[in-house]
């Protein structure tokens, strides 16, 4: 009792003392992030800034087709084709593994150290492809030291942009995708000029100048706009326990299975079926311009329909034009049939991380949830491209290569990718026709 009056006593000796001093002013309560800004000058710097992370990472694995066409026939030309995809797929692997544990330490608060570090191993990696003669050399420079940098520049690029969007976070993801694709039309070319006037070392070495000048653009304009999160794991087990996200997981990594086996192996079809080397050689790059109008189109309607709206009917088409490949034996198909691709391929990749803060609606674990879809993926990619180049190694005559066992295998894993965003779909939102 006699501590209740004391108490009491003291709160009206405060009042009173700090009546005659003024208004008394109470102590704020912590407060969280404000809600994203959906746009203004900072925001769209940070799509600017993911483009050139996505030109870089993105649009250098999607030149890779021009790398196994001109390993195959020069520097390795005494390696399989299924050796030589290794280089790209584990580049592919890394890329998106490593995004895992750079998820955790974006979401930690160490952005500037992961990109730095990055874009060093990155140019690094590829100064190092520019001199070496081994296929080991090339594998441990443009498979490992550029995998692991493109790994730590590209989660940003999607991680950060999702945290300045809510209502148009599948337009700004899309923009910003747009520079993969723009990398996989620019980089090709240039890699073709500079090989014929230059010779192969010193075009490697311009496209490392290159790059580091157009990655510096992204250090300068983006910046982290939620708190670092100090404490958690590598790995949301808690995520993995959701059937709708570990769903999610199974649908990637049968997608990314055959997704890029087009990608990777479109120049050599070219070339087996009679197309001139010069048309040959553009067929990537009109695949990659082709994916341009898929990432941005479908990712406005996308905030309108949903992600999985689009994404669903994009991985279905995907893995029937891979099917329909099977029987393209001139040069009019074929150049059909890449733009067709290039559309459906590029949806796919606008609305992917898209879907992860749908799917997983706490930002403050959006680089963790990224990362392991990342994961997923590179795994995906890891198996598919060697498993098509051993297909296309066993199926080779003397009359030349057999594609069919490929492109059905590529096919397949896509439409099993399809089925499975399907059930997603069905356990988030049931059959209704609304937005998902």
């Amino acid at each position: 009792m006699a501590s209740s009056q004391g108490s009491t006593t003291s709160v009206k000796d405060v009042t009173a003392e700090d009546a005659e001093k003024g208004p008394i002013t109470m102590a704020a309560a912590p407060v969280g992030p404000p809600p994203p800004p959906n746009g203004g000058l900072r925001a769209w710097l940070q799509v600017l800034g993911a483009f050139f992370l996505n030109f870089n990472t993105w649009g250098l694995l999607n030149t890779f087709g021009i790398f196994q066409a001109e390993y195959s026939a020069g520097l390795l030309s005494n390696t399989t084709d299924s050796s030589i995809s290794w280089i790209g797929s584990v580049q592919a692997f890394l890329m998106l593994v490593v995004g895992v544990v750079c998820g955790r330490a974006l979401d930690a608060g160490y952005f500037y150290a992961d990109i730095t570090i990055g874009i060093l191993l990155e140019v690094f990696g590829m100064m190092m492809t520019s001199i070496s003669t081994q296929y080991y050399q090339i594998l441990l420079a443009q498979g490992f030291a550029v995998g692991i940098g493109a790994g730590m520049v590209f989660i940003p690029s999607v991680a950060i942009v999702g945290t300045y969007f809510s209502t148009r976070r599948s337009t700004a993801m899309g923009l910003a995708a747009t520079g993969s694709s723009i990398g996989g039309v620019i980089y090709p070319i240039a890699l073709k000029r500079l090989i014929e006037n230059i010779g192969f070392a010193w075009a490697i070495r311009v496209m490392a100048f290159i790059m580091l000048g157009t990655l510096l653009i992204s250090v300068a304009v983006m910046k982290p706009r939620l708190p670092p999160r100090k404490s958690g794991p590598l790995i949301d087990f808690a995520s993995l326990k959701d059937p709708i996200f570990s769903t999610w997981l199974l649908a990637v990594f049968l997608t990314f299975i055959g997704l890029y086996i087009p990608f990777f192996y479109v120049e050599k079809y070219a070339l087996d079926i009679g197309v001139s080397e010069d048309l040959a050689f553009y067929m990537l790059i009109i695949m990659n311009a082709a994916s341009v109008p898929g990432r941005i189109f479908p990712s406005i309607i996308a905030d309108k329909i949903g992600n999985l709206s689009i994404m669903i009917p994009a991985v279905l088409l995907s893995g029937v034009i891979t099917l329909a490949w099977i029987r393209v034996s001139t040069e009019g198909a074929l150049i059909a049939i890449s733009v067709l691709l290039g559309l459906s391929s590029g949806s796919i990749q606008a609305v992917l991380p898209a879907n992860v803060a749908v799917l997983c609606p706490d930002l403050s674990k959006l680089g963790t949830n990224i990362g392991m879809t990342l994961f997923a993926a590179g795994l995906g990619l890891l198996i598919g491209n060697p498993v098509a180049g051993a297909i296309l190694s066993v199926q080779t005559t003397a009359s030349g290569e057999l594609w069919w066992g490929a492109l059905t295998f590529a096919g397949i894993t896509i439409l099993a990718g399809g089925v499975a965003l399907t059930v997603v779909r069905v356990l988030k939102v049931g059959f209704k026709l609304t937005k998902a």
